[in-house]
Protein backbone atom coordinates (compact mmCIF):
# COMPACT_ATOMS: atom_id res chain seq x y z
CA UNK A 1 0.00 0.00 0.00
CA UNK A 2 2.77 2.47 0.92
CA UNK A 3 4.52 1.86 -2.39
CA UNK A 4 1.34 2.62 -4.33
CA UNK A 5 0.81 5.83 -2.38
CA UNK A 6 4.35 6.98 -3.15
CA UNK A 7 3.83 6.30 -6.85
CA UNK A 8 0.64 8.29 -6.79
CA UNK A 9 2.35 11.26 -5.14
CA UNK A 10 5.28 11.13 -7.57
CA UNK A 11 2.90 11.24 -10.53
CA UNK A 12 1.01 14.14 -8.94
CA UNK A 13 4.25 16.05 -8.43
CA UNK A 14 5.30 15.60 -12.05
CA UNK A 15 1.91 16.85 -13.17
CA UNK A 16 2.34 19.97 -11.05
CA UNK A 17 5.75 20.66 -12.57
CA UNK A 18 4.35 20.35 -16.11
CA UNK A 19 1.41 22.60 -15.21
CA UNK A 20 3.70 25.33 -13.88
CA UNK A 21 5.85 25.35 -17.02
CA UNK A 22 2.72 25.33 -19.22
CA UNK A 23 1.06 28.20 -17.38
CA UNK A 24 4.24 30.25 -17.54
CA UNK A 25 4.60 29.73 -21.28
CA UNK A 26 0.93 30.41 -21.99
CA UNK A 27 1.07 33.62 -19.93
CA UNK A 28 4.17 34.80 -21.76
CA UNK A 29 2.66 34.10 -25.19
CA UNK A 30 -0.64 35.73 -24.22
CA UNK A 31 1.07 38.90 -23.02
CA UNK A 32 3.26 39.06 -26.11
CA UNK A 33 0.34 38.77 -28.53
CA UNK A 34 -2.27 40.84 -26.69
CA UNK A 35 -4.15 43.37 -28.83
CA UNK A 36 -6.53 44.58 -26.15
CA UNK A 37 -6.28 46.52 -22.94
CA UNK A 38 -7.85 46.76 -19.51
CA UNK A 39 -8.61 50.36 -18.62
CA UNK A 40 -8.01 49.56 -14.95
CA UNK A 41 -4.37 48.75 -15.73
CA UNK A 42 -3.51 51.99 -17.54
CA UNK A 43 -0.69 53.54 -15.54
CA UNK A 44 -0.26 56.94 -17.24
CA UNK A 45 -0.63 59.77 -14.76
CA UNK A 46 -3.85 61.60 -15.45
CA UNK A 47 -3.56 65.31 -15.89
CA UNK A 48 -5.26 67.56 -13.39
CA UNK A 49 -9.05 67.40 -13.40
CA UNK A 50 -10.84 70.69 -13.76
CA UNK A 51 -14.05 72.58 -14.50
CA UNK A 52 -14.84 73.67 -18.07
CA UNK A 53 -17.73 74.89 -20.22
CA UNK A 54 -17.03 72.94 -23.38
CA UNK A 55 -14.30 70.92 -25.14
CA UNK A 56 -14.22 70.37 -28.92
CA UNK A 57 -11.87 67.99 -30.76
CA UNK A 58 -11.99 67.80 -34.57
CA UNK A 59 -9.42 65.40 -36.00
CA UNK A 60 -9.74 66.47 -39.64
CA UNK A 61 -6.33 67.07 -41.27
CA UNK A 62 -5.24 70.63 -40.72
CA UNK A 63 -7.63 71.23 -37.83
CA UNK A 64 -6.17 73.42 -35.09
CA UNK A 65 -8.00 71.53 -32.34
CA UNK A 66 -7.15 67.95 -33.35
CA UNK A 67 -5.89 65.15 -31.08
CA UNK A 68 -2.32 66.42 -31.27
CA UNK A 69 -3.57 69.68 -29.81
CA UNK A 70 -5.73 67.87 -27.22
CA UNK A 71 -2.74 65.84 -26.04
CA UNK A 72 -1.03 69.09 -24.98
CA UNK A 73 -4.01 70.24 -22.90
CA UNK A 74 -4.29 69.86 -19.16
CA UNK A 75 -7.56 67.91 -19.45
CA UNK A 76 -6.22 65.07 -21.66
CA UNK A 77 -3.63 62.31 -21.18
CA UNK A 78 -2.42 59.35 -23.24
CA UNK A 79 -1.21 58.94 -26.81
CA UNK A 80 -4.28 57.58 -28.59
CA UNK A 81 -3.11 54.00 -29.14
CA UNK A 82 -5.02 50.85 -28.23
CA UNK A 83 -2.81 50.26 -25.19
CA UNK A 84 -2.43 53.93 -24.27
CA UNK A 85 -5.67 55.66 -25.29
CA UNK A 86 -6.42 59.30 -24.83
CA UNK A 87 -8.21 59.74 -21.51
CA UNK A 88 -10.47 62.61 -20.55
CA UNK A 89 -11.41 61.85 -16.95
CA UNK A 90 -12.79 63.39 -13.81
CA UNK A 91 -13.80 66.79 -15.20
CA UNK A 92 -16.88 68.89 -14.54
CA UNK A 93 -18.48 70.67 -17.47
CA UNK A 94 -20.82 73.47 -16.39
CA UNK A 95 -22.11 73.91 -19.89
CA UNK A 96 -22.93 77.04 -21.88
CA UNK A 97 -26.26 77.56 -23.61
CA UNK A 98 -26.57 75.80 -27.02
CA UNK A 99 -22.96 74.54 -26.99
CA UNK A 100 -22.07 70.82 -26.76
CA UNK A 101 -20.20 69.88 -23.64
CA UNK A 102 -17.62 67.54 -25.21
CA UNK A 103 -17.66 67.04 -28.98
CA UNK A 104 -15.33 64.68 -30.86
CA UNK A 105 -15.61 64.49 -34.64
CA UNK A 106 -13.80 62.91 -37.60
CA UNK A 107 -11.65 60.67 -35.38
CA UNK A 108 -10.93 57.29 -36.99
CA UNK A 109 -7.46 56.11 -36.06
CA UNK A 110 -7.31 57.10 -32.40
CA UNK A 111 -8.55 55.32 -29.29
CA UNK A 112 -10.05 57.40 -26.51
CA UNK A 113 -11.94 57.17 -23.22
CA UNK A 114 -14.28 59.73 -21.67
CA UNK A 115 -14.65 58.64 -18.07
CA UNK A 116 -16.08 59.79 -14.73
CA UNK A 117 -16.97 63.30 -15.88
CA UNK A 118 -20.02 65.36 -14.96
CA UNK A 119 -22.00 67.27 -17.62
CA UNK A 120 -24.72 69.61 -16.38
CA UNK A 121 -26.65 72.84 -16.87
CA UNK A 122 -27.09 74.79 -13.67
CA UNK A 123 -30.04 76.99 -14.62
CA UNK A 124 -33.60 76.05 -13.76
CA UNK A 125 -34.86 76.16 -17.34
CA UNK A 126 -33.30 74.97 -20.60
CA UNK A 127 -35.04 76.51 -23.60
CA UNK A 128 -32.20 75.74 -26.04
CA UNK A 129 -31.24 72.06 -25.88
CA UNK A 130 -27.58 71.16 -25.38
CA UNK A 131 -25.76 67.84 -25.70
CA UNK A 132 -23.48 66.50 -23.00
CA UNK A 133 -21.26 64.26 -25.18
CA UNK A 134 -21.46 64.34 -28.98
CA UNK A 135 -19.53 61.94 -31.23
CA UNK A 136 -19.67 62.51 -34.99
CA UNK A 137 -18.05 60.41 -37.75
CA UNK A 138 -15.83 58.71 -35.19
CA UNK A 139 -14.64 55.23 -34.14
CA UNK A 140 -12.85 53.50 -31.24
CA UNK A 141 -14.39 55.50 -28.41
CA UNK A 142 -15.38 54.50 -24.88
CA UNK A 143 -17.76 56.58 -22.75
CA UNK A 144 -17.80 55.26 -19.19
CA UNK A 145 -19.24 56.12 -15.78
CA UNK A 146 -20.24 59.71 -16.52
CA UNK A 147 -23.05 61.70 -14.92
CA UNK A 148 -25.09 63.77 -17.40
CA UNK A 149 -28.22 65.66 -16.43
CA UNK A 150 -30.50 68.64 -17.02
CA UNK A 151 -29.58 69.14 -20.70
CA UNK A 152 -31.44 68.59 -23.96
CA UNK A 153 -29.57 65.42 -24.95
CA UNK A 154 -27.30 63.26 -22.84
CA UNK A 155 -25.08 61.37 -25.31
CA UNK A 156 -25.48 61.64 -29.09
CA UNK A 157 -23.53 59.30 -31.40
CA UNK A 158 -23.92 59.95 -35.14
CA UNK A 159 -22.36 58.26 -38.17
CA UNK A 160 -20.03 56.23 -35.94
CA UNK A 161 -18.98 52.64 -35.34
CA UNK A 162 -17.20 50.65 -32.64
CA UNK A 163 -18.31 52.90 -29.79
CA UNK A 164 -18.78 51.47 -26.27
CA UNK A 165 -21.02 53.34 -23.83
CA UNK A 166 -20.98 51.77 -20.37
CA UNK A 167 -22.11 52.58 -16.85
CA UNK A 168 -23.33 56.15 -17.39
CA UNK A 169 -26.16 57.83 -15.49
CA UNK A 170 -28.26 60.10 -17.71
CA UNK A 171 -31.47 61.85 -16.69
CA UNK A 172 -33.68 64.88 -17.37
CA UNK A 173 -33.24 65.08 -21.15
CA UNK A 174 -35.32 64.89 -24.30
CA UNK A 175 -33.24 61.82 -25.22
CA UNK A 176 -30.88 60.07 -22.84
CA UNK A 177 -28.65 58.19 -25.33
CA UNK A 178 -29.18 58.69 -29.08
CA UNK A 179 -27.66 56.60 -31.90
CA UNK A 180 -28.08 57.79 -35.49
CA UNK A 181 -26.55 55.65 -38.25
CA UNK A 182 -24.34 53.77 -35.81
CA UNK A 183 -23.03 50.22 -36.24
CA UNK A 184 -21.14 47.59 -34.27
CA UNK A 185 -21.41 49.49 -31.00
CA UNK A 186 -22.53 48.66 -27.47
CA UNK A 187 -24.74 50.26 -24.84
CA UNK A 188 -24.11 48.35 -21.61
CA UNK A 189 -25.32 48.92 -18.03
CA UNK A 190 -26.35 52.55 -18.41
CA UNK A 191 -29.12 54.17 -16.41
CA UNK A 192 -31.27 56.26 -18.76
CA UNK A 193 -34.30 57.03 -16.64
CA UNK A 194 -36.52 60.09 -16.27
CA UNK A 195 -36.06 61.45 -19.79
CA UNK A 196 -38.56 61.72 -22.65
CA UNK A 197 -36.82 58.84 -24.47
CA UNK A 198 -34.37 56.71 -22.50
CA UNK A 199 -32.43 55.07 -25.36
CA UNK A 200 -33.18 56.06 -28.97
CA UNK A 201 -31.76 54.30 -32.07
CA UNK A 202 -32.68 56.40 -35.09
CA UNK A 203 -32.24 55.37 -38.74
CA UNK A 204 -29.95 52.61 -39.97
CA UNK A 205 -28.46 51.54 -36.66
CA UNK A 206 -27.06 48.11 -37.51
CA UNK A 207 -25.62 45.27 -35.42
CA UNK A 208 -25.51 47.02 -32.06
CA UNK A 209 -25.89 45.52 -28.58
CA UNK A 210 -28.14 47.16 -25.99
CA UNK A 211 -27.80 45.12 -22.81
CA UNK A 212 -28.19 45.47 -19.06
CA UNK A 213 -29.49 49.04 -19.19
CA UNK A 214 -32.15 50.60 -16.99
CA UNK A 215 -34.69 52.85 -18.73
CA UNK A 216 -37.47 53.59 -16.26
CA UNK A 217 -39.97 56.40 -15.88
CA UNK A 218 -39.31 58.00 -19.25
CA UNK A 219 -42.15 60.18 -20.48
CA UNK A 220 -42.51 58.45 -23.86
CA UNK A 221 -40.37 55.34 -24.47
CA UNK A 222 -37.80 53.41 -22.49
CA UNK A 223 -35.96 51.93 -25.51
CA UNK A 224 -36.99 53.01 -29.00
CA UNK A 225 -35.75 51.91 -32.47
CA UNK A 226 -36.90 53.76 -35.56
CA UNK A 227 -36.28 53.31 -39.27
CA UNK A 228 -34.23 50.49 -40.78
CA UNK A 229 -32.58 49.51 -37.50
CA UNK A 230 -31.62 45.90 -38.20
CA UNK A 231 -29.69 43.03 -36.60
CA UNK A 232 -29.54 44.63 -33.16
CA UNK A 233 -29.64 42.71 -29.88
CA UNK A 234 -31.69 44.18 -27.05
CA UNK A 235 -31.26 41.95 -24.02
CA UNK A 236 -31.55 41.90 -20.23
CA UNK A 237 -32.67 45.51 -19.91
CA UNK A 238 -35.15 46.92 -17.39
CA UNK A 239 -37.75 49.28 -18.86
CA UNK A 240 -40.51 49.88 -16.32
CA UNK A 241 -43.19 52.53 -15.89
CA UNK A 242 -42.57 54.35 -19.14
CA UNK A 243 -45.17 56.78 -20.46
CA UNK A 244 -46.02 55.10 -23.74
CA UNK A 245 -44.12 51.86 -24.39
CA UNK A 246 -41.26 50.22 -22.58
CA UNK A 247 -39.57 48.87 -25.71
CA UNK A 248 -40.64 49.78 -29.22
CA UNK A 249 -39.63 49.19 -32.86
CA UNK A 250 -41.13 51.32 -35.62
CA UNK A 251 -40.85 51.44 -39.41
CA UNK A 252 -39.07 48.57 -41.14
CA UNK A 253 -36.83 47.32 -38.36
CA UNK A 254 -35.81 43.75 -39.24
CA UNK A 255 -33.92 40.81 -37.74
CA UNK A 256 -33.58 42.19 -34.23
CA UNK A 257 -33.42 40.00 -31.12
CA UNK A 258 -35.32 41.18 -28.04
CA UNK A 259 -34.69 38.81 -25.16
CA UNK A 260 -34.59 38.62 -21.39
CA UNK A 261 -35.97 42.11 -20.77
CA UNK A 262 -38.22 43.17 -17.89
CA UNK A 263 -40.85 45.55 -19.27
CA UNK A 264 -43.49 46.28 -16.69
CA UNK A 265 -46.19 48.85 -15.97
CA UNK A 266 -46.01 50.79 -19.23
CA UNK A 267 -48.83 53.29 -19.73
CA UNK A 268 -49.82 51.75 -23.09
CA UNK A 269 -47.77 48.82 -24.49
CA UNK A 270 -44.93 46.86 -22.96
CA UNK A 271 -43.23 45.72 -26.20
CA UNK A 272 -44.63 47.40 -29.31
CA UNK A 273 -43.93 46.88 -33.05
CA UNK A 274 -45.42 49.22 -35.64
CA UNK A 275 -45.30 49.56 -39.44
CA UNK A 276 -43.60 46.54 -41.00
CA UNK A 277 -41.25 45.50 -38.24
CA UNK A 278 -40.66 41.93 -39.36
CA UNK A 279 -38.39 38.90 -38.96
CA UNK A 280 -37.63 39.77 -35.34
CA UNK A 281 -37.47 37.48 -32.30
CA UNK A 282 -39.13 38.36 -29.00
CA UNK A 283 -38.13 35.78 -26.40
CA UNK A 284 -37.90 35.24 -22.64
CA UNK A 285 -39.20 38.69 -21.72
CA UNK A 286 -41.37 39.58 -18.72
CA UNK A 287 -44.06 42.01 -19.89
CA UNK A 288 -46.57 42.61 -17.13
CA UNK A 289 -48.98 45.26 -15.94
CA UNK A 290 -49.23 47.39 -19.10
CA UNK A 291 -52.08 49.88 -19.39
CA UNK A 292 -53.16 48.35 -22.71
CA UNK A 293 -51.25 45.43 -24.30
CA UNK A 294 -48.25 43.48 -23.05
CA UNK A 295 -46.75 42.56 -26.46
CA UNK A 296 -48.37 44.22 -29.46
CA UNK A 297 -47.63 43.89 -33.20
CA UNK A 298 -49.33 46.41 -35.50
CA UNK A 299 -49.59 47.23 -39.17
CA UNK A 300 -47.88 44.66 -41.41
CA UNK A 301 -45.44 43.42 -38.76
CA UNK A 302 -45.01 39.86 -40.00
CA UNK A 303 -42.81 36.78 -39.78
CA UNK A 304 -41.85 37.47 -36.18
CA UNK A 305 -41.29 34.84 -33.48
CA UNK A 306 -42.80 35.46 -30.04
CA UNK A 307 -41.60 32.66 -27.77
CA UNK A 308 -41.11 31.87 -24.07
CA UNK A 309 -42.41 35.22 -22.80
CA UNK A 310 -44.52 35.98 -19.74
CA UNK A 311 -47.37 38.45 -20.38
CA UNK A 312 -49.54 38.77 -17.26
CA UNK A 313 -51.84 41.34 -15.64
CA UNK A 314 -52.04 43.64 -18.65
CA UNK A 315 -55.20 45.70 -18.59
CA UNK A 316 -56.37 44.68 -22.05
CA UNK A 317 -54.43 42.00 -23.98
CA UNK A 318 -51.41 39.87 -23.17
CA UNK A 319 -50.20 39.35 -26.79
CA UNK A 320 -51.84 41.15 -29.72
CA UNK A 321 -51.57 40.82 -33.53
CA UNK A 322 -53.37 43.73 -35.18
CA UNK A 323 -53.80 45.06 -38.76
CA UNK A 324 -52.31 42.76 -41.39
CA UNK A 325 -49.77 41.02 -39.15
CA UNK A 326 -49.18 37.68 -40.86
CA UNK A 327 -47.07 34.54 -40.52
CA UNK A 328 -46.05 35.22 -36.93
CA UNK A 329 -45.33 32.35 -34.54
CA UNK A 330 -46.57 32.74 -30.96
CA UNK A 331 -45.24 29.81 -28.96
CA UNK A 332 -44.70 28.62 -25.40
CA UNK A 333 -45.72 31.86 -23.70
CA UNK A 334 -47.37 32.18 -20.29
CA UNK A 335 -50.33 34.53 -20.69
CA UNK A 336 -52.55 35.04 -17.67
CA UNK A 337 -54.76 37.46 -15.73
CA UNK A 338 -55.18 39.85 -18.66
CA UNK A 339 -58.26 42.09 -18.62
CA UNK A 340 -59.65 41.29 -22.07
CA UNK A 341 -57.79 38.58 -23.95
CA UNK A 342 -54.78 36.41 -23.41
CA UNK A 343 -53.96 36.43 -27.14
CA UNK A 344 -55.90 38.64 -29.56
CA UNK A 345 -55.86 38.48 -33.38
CA UNK A 346 -57.54 41.37 -35.23
CA UNK A 347 -58.19 42.96 -38.63
CA UNK A 348 -56.78 40.80 -41.39
CA UNK A 349 -53.99 39.26 -39.33
CA UNK A 350 -53.81 35.92 -41.10
CA UNK A 351 -51.72 32.75 -41.27
CA UNK A 352 -50.32 33.03 -37.76
CA UNK A 353 -49.47 30.01 -35.60
CA UNK A 354 -50.32 29.80 -31.90
CA UNK A 355 -48.89 26.74 -30.16
CA UNK A 356 -47.93 25.55 -26.67
CA UNK A 357 -49.09 28.71 -24.93
CA UNK A 358 -50.39 28.56 -21.39
CA UNK A 359 -53.56 30.69 -21.18
CA UNK A 360 -55.30 30.97 -17.84
CA UNK A 361 -57.41 33.42 -15.87
CA UNK A 362 -57.98 35.75 -18.81
CA UNK A 363 -61.41 37.07 -19.83
CA UNK A 364 -60.91 35.28 -23.17
CA UNK A 365 -58.00 32.91 -23.70
CA UNK A 366 -57.76 33.47 -27.49
CA UNK A 367 -59.93 36.02 -29.30
CA UNK A 368 -60.00 36.22 -33.13
CA UNK A 369 -61.82 39.11 -34.78
CA UNK A 370 -61.56 39.18 -38.57
CA UNK A 371 -58.42 37.06 -38.82
CA UNK A 372 -58.27 34.10 -41.19
CA UNK A 373 -56.31 30.89 -41.73
CA UNK A 374 -54.63 30.92 -38.34
CA UNK A 375 -53.49 27.66 -36.69
CA UNK A 376 -54.13 27.11 -32.99
CA UNK A 377 -52.97 23.83 -31.42
CA UNK A 378 -51.27 22.40 -28.32
CA UNK A 379 -52.30 25.40 -26.26
CA UNK A 380 -53.59 25.00 -22.72
CA UNK A 381 -56.79 26.81 -21.72
CA UNK A 382 -57.49 26.88 -18.01
CA UNK A 383 -59.73 28.98 -15.78
CA UNK A 384 -60.47 31.65 -18.38
CA UNK A 385 -63.90 33.32 -18.21
CA UNK A 386 -64.31 32.07 -21.78
CA UNK A 387 -61.60 30.06 -23.44
CA UNK A 388 -61.97 31.20 -27.05
CA UNK A 389 -63.88 33.27 -29.59
CA UNK A 390 -63.57 32.99 -33.37
CA UNK A 391 -65.03 35.49 -35.83
CA UNK A 392 -62.73 34.63 -38.72
CA UNK A 393 -62.59 32.28 -41.68
CA UNK A 394 -60.87 28.89 -41.79
CA UNK A 395 -59.03 29.15 -38.49
CA UNK A 396 -57.93 25.64 -37.52
CA UNK A 397 -57.95 24.65 -33.85
CA UNK A 398 -55.96 21.43 -34.18
CA UNK A 399 -53.26 20.03 -36.44
CA UNK A 400 -53.39 16.52 -37.90
CA UNK A 401 -52.47 14.75 -34.64
CA UNK A 402 -53.39 16.95 -31.67
CA UNK A 403 -55.56 19.87 -30.62
CA UNK A 404 -55.63 21.94 -27.43
CA UNK A 405 -56.20 21.26 -23.74
CA UNK A 406 -59.51 22.66 -22.48
CA UNK A 407 -60.15 22.35 -18.76
CA UNK A 408 -63.91 22.04 -19.43
CA UNK A 409 -63.50 19.19 -21.92
CA UNK A 410 -60.90 16.64 -20.72
CA UNK A 411 -62.62 13.28 -21.32
CA UNK A 412 -63.58 10.62 -21.95
CA UNK A 413 -60.52 9.04 -23.53
CA UNK A 414 -61.49 5.41 -23.94
CA UNK A 415 -61.92 4.61 -27.61
CA UNK A 416 -59.03 4.48 -28.22
CA UNK A 417 -57.08 5.53 -25.10
CA UNK A 418 -54.59 7.77 -26.93
CA UNK A 419 -54.47 11.06 -25.00
CA UNK A 420 -57.21 12.57 -27.18
CA UNK A 421 -60.78 13.14 -25.95
CA UNK A 422 -63.18 10.89 -27.84
CA UNK A 423 -65.48 13.79 -28.84
CA UNK A 424 -64.61 17.20 -30.39
CA UNK A 425 -64.55 20.40 -28.34
CA UNK A 426 -67.50 22.43 -29.67
CA UNK A 427 -67.59 25.30 -27.17
CA UNK A 428 -65.46 27.77 -29.13
CA UNK A 429 -67.55 30.94 -29.26
CA UNK A 430 -68.18 33.21 -32.23
CA UNK A 431 -70.00 32.98 -35.56
CA UNK A 432 -67.29 30.86 -37.22
CA UNK A 433 -68.62 27.73 -35.51
CA UNK A 434 -65.08 26.42 -34.99
CA UNK A 435 -64.29 23.10 -33.34
CA UNK A 436 -61.22 21.41 -31.91
CA UNK A 437 -61.50 17.89 -33.32
CA UNK A 438 -58.55 16.48 -31.33
CA UNK A 439 -58.79 17.97 -27.82
CA UNK A 440 -56.15 16.85 -25.32
CA UNK A 441 -57.42 14.52 -22.60
CA UNK A 442 -56.57 14.71 -18.92
CA UNK A 443 -53.89 12.08 -18.31
CA UNK A 444 -53.48 12.26 -14.51
CA UNK A 445 -50.41 13.29 -12.58
CA UNK A 446 -46.93 13.12 -14.15
CA UNK A 447 -45.01 9.85 -13.80
CA UNK A 448 -41.36 10.38 -12.80
CA UNK A 449 -38.68 7.69 -13.27
CA UNK A 450 -35.21 8.20 -11.76
CA UNK A 451 -32.61 6.73 -14.10
CA UNK A 452 -29.59 8.01 -12.16
CA UNK A 453 -28.39 7.90 -9.41
CA UNK A 454 -29.32 4.39 -8.38
CA UNK A 455 -30.94 3.44 -5.10
CA UNK A 456 -28.30 3.03 -2.37
CA UNK A 457 -25.57 4.80 -4.33
CA UNK A 458 -22.67 6.25 -2.33
CA UNK A 459 -21.18 9.70 -3.00
CA UNK A 460 -18.47 11.86 -1.49
CA UNK A 461 -18.43 15.63 -1.00
CA UNK A 462 -19.07 16.31 -4.70
CA UNK A 463 -22.80 16.69 -5.42
CA UNK A 464 -24.17 13.86 -7.60
CA UNK A 465 -25.72 14.36 -11.02
CA UNK A 466 -29.15 13.02 -11.95
CA UNK A 467 -31.13 11.84 -14.98
CA UNK A 468 -34.92 11.45 -14.84
CA UNK A 469 -37.75 10.65 -17.24
CA UNK A 470 -41.13 12.38 -16.89
CA UNK A 471 -44.20 11.05 -18.67
CA UNK A 472 -46.88 13.67 -19.22
CA UNK A 473 -48.33 15.71 -22.08
CA UNK A 474 -47.16 19.05 -20.72
CA UNK A 475 -44.95 19.84 -17.72
CA UNK A 476 -45.10 23.34 -16.23
CA UNK A 477 -42.38 23.02 -13.58
CA UNK A 478 -40.01 20.52 -11.93
CA UNK A 479 -38.09 20.69 -8.66
CA UNK A 480 -36.37 18.54 -6.02
CA UNK A 481 -35.70 18.67 -2.28
CA UNK A 482 -33.15 17.00 0.02
CA UNK A 483 -34.77 18.02 3.33
CA UNK A 484 -38.49 17.20 3.06
CA UNK A 485 -39.37 20.46 1.35
CA UNK A 486 -37.59 22.93 3.65
CA UNK A 487 -35.58 23.99 0.59
CA UNK A 488 -36.74 23.38 -2.98
CA UNK A 489 -34.60 23.62 -6.14
CA UNK A 490 -36.22 24.07 -9.54
CA UNK A 491 -34.61 22.74 -12.72
CA UNK A 492 -35.31 22.47 -16.44
CA UNK A 493 -34.55 19.58 -18.75
CA UNK A 494 -34.30 16.02 -17.50
CA UNK A 495 -30.65 15.91 -16.48
CA UNK A 496 -28.65 18.03 -14.09
CA UNK A 497 -26.59 18.16 -10.92
CA UNK A 498 -27.77 18.54 -7.35
CA UNK A 499 -26.95 22.04 -6.10
CA UNK A 500 -23.55 21.91 -4.42
CA UNK A 501 -24.68 24.26 -1.64
CA UNK A 502 -27.61 21.95 -0.84
CA UNK A 503 -25.32 18.91 -0.82
CA UNK A 504 -22.78 20.64 1.42
CA UNK A 505 -25.52 21.42 3.94
CA UNK A 506 -26.34 17.72 4.37
CA UNK A 507 -24.56 15.65 7.03
CA UNK A 508 -22.86 12.33 6.28
CA UNK A 509 -25.24 9.41 6.12
CA UNK A 510 -28.37 8.55 4.16
CA UNK A 511 -30.09 11.27 2.15
CA UNK A 512 -33.48 11.10 0.45
CA UNK A 513 -33.87 13.10 -2.76
CA UNK A 514 -37.48 13.73 -3.74
CA UNK A 515 -38.33 14.88 -7.28
CA UNK A 516 -41.56 16.69 -8.22
CA UNK A 517 -43.26 17.66 -11.49
CA UNK A 518 -46.49 19.62 -12.03
CA UNK A 519 -48.46 19.56 -15.27
CA UNK A 520 -50.74 22.05 -16.96
CA UNK A 521 -53.80 20.78 -15.11
CA UNK A 522 -52.13 21.26 -11.72
CA UNK A 523 -51.44 17.57 -11.09
CA UNK A 524 -48.25 16.93 -9.10
CA UNK A 525 -46.22 13.76 -9.57
CA UNK A 526 -43.46 12.75 -7.17
CA UNK A 527 -40.89 10.03 -6.57
CA UNK A 528 -37.83 9.65 -4.34
CA UNK A 529 -34.53 7.84 -3.99
CA UNK A 530 -32.25 7.23 -1.01
CA UNK A 531 -28.47 7.47 -1.36
CA UNK A 532 -25.61 7.99 1.11
CA UNK A 533 -23.01 10.69 1.56
CA UNK A 534 -19.56 9.80 2.83
CA UNK A 535 -16.55 12.12 2.68
CA UNK A 536 -13.30 10.79 1.16
CA UNK A 537 -10.48 9.42 3.34
CA UNK A 538 -7.72 11.67 4.67
CA UNK A 539 -4.03 10.79 4.26
CA UNK A 540 -0.73 10.76 6.17
CA UNK A 541 2.32 12.66 4.90
CA UNK A 542 4.76 10.30 3.19
CA UNK A 543 6.41 12.32 0.41
CA UNK A 544 7.98 15.70 -0.23
CA UNK A 545 8.32 16.95 -3.83
CA UNK A 546 10.60 19.77 -4.90
CA UNK A 547 9.26 21.63 -7.95
CA UNK A 548 11.56 23.75 -10.07
CA UNK A 549 10.26 26.21 -12.65
CA UNK A 550 11.65 29.04 -14.70
CA UNK A 551 9.89 32.36 -14.08
CA UNK A 552 11.29 35.28 -16.03
CA UNK A 553 14.50 33.36 -16.66
CA UNK A 554 15.06 32.70 -12.92
CA UNK A 555 14.89 29.23 -11.40
CA UNK A 556 12.30 29.03 -8.65
CA UNK A 557 11.98 26.06 -6.30
CA UNK A 558 8.86 25.15 -4.39
CA UNK A 559 8.40 22.43 -1.81
CA UNK A 560 5.10 20.58 -1.92
CA UNK A 561 4.09 18.27 0.91
CA UNK A 562 1.76 15.45 -0.08
CA UNK A 563 -0.30 14.21 2.86
CA UNK A 564 -1.45 10.62 2.98
CA UNK A 565 -3.46 9.79 6.02
CA UNK A 566 -5.77 6.94 6.86
CA UNK A 567 -9.16 7.89 8.26
CA UNK A 568 -9.31 7.07 11.94
CA UNK A 569 -11.87 4.54 13.01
Amino acid sequence: MKSNQQKFCLILGLMLIIALFSLHNVDYISNANSDSYDQNMIVDDLKTSGTYKNITIDNLPGSSNNWAWAESQVWCSGSGTLLDPYIIEGHILNMSMSIDGLKISNSHNKHFIIRSCTFKWNELTNSIPMTGIYLLNTTHGRIEDNLIYHLGYGIVVEDCENINITGNTIYDHIEGITFNNVSNSRLINNNCSNNDYGIYLDTECINNSISGNTANNNEDYGIYLYGFCNYNTISNNIANENGYAGLSLEYECYYNTISGNAVNSSTSQGIYFYDDCSYNTISNNFVNGSGEEGISLHWYSSNNTIVDNTANYNEQIGIELYDYCENNTVSNNVVSFNGLNGIGIYDFSNYNTLTENLLFNNTYGVYIDNGDNNSIYENFFSKNFKHAFDDGINNIWNNTVIGNYWDNHTGPDTSPQDGIVDTPHTYIGGPAGSKDYLPIAEDGKPIITINSPHEGGRFDNIAPSFIITVTDIYIVSMWYTLDDGQHNYTFTGFAGTIAQSAWDAMSDGTITITFYAIDIAGNIGTTEITISKNLPEEFDPTLVIVIVSLVGGVAVAAVVYIFIKKRKA
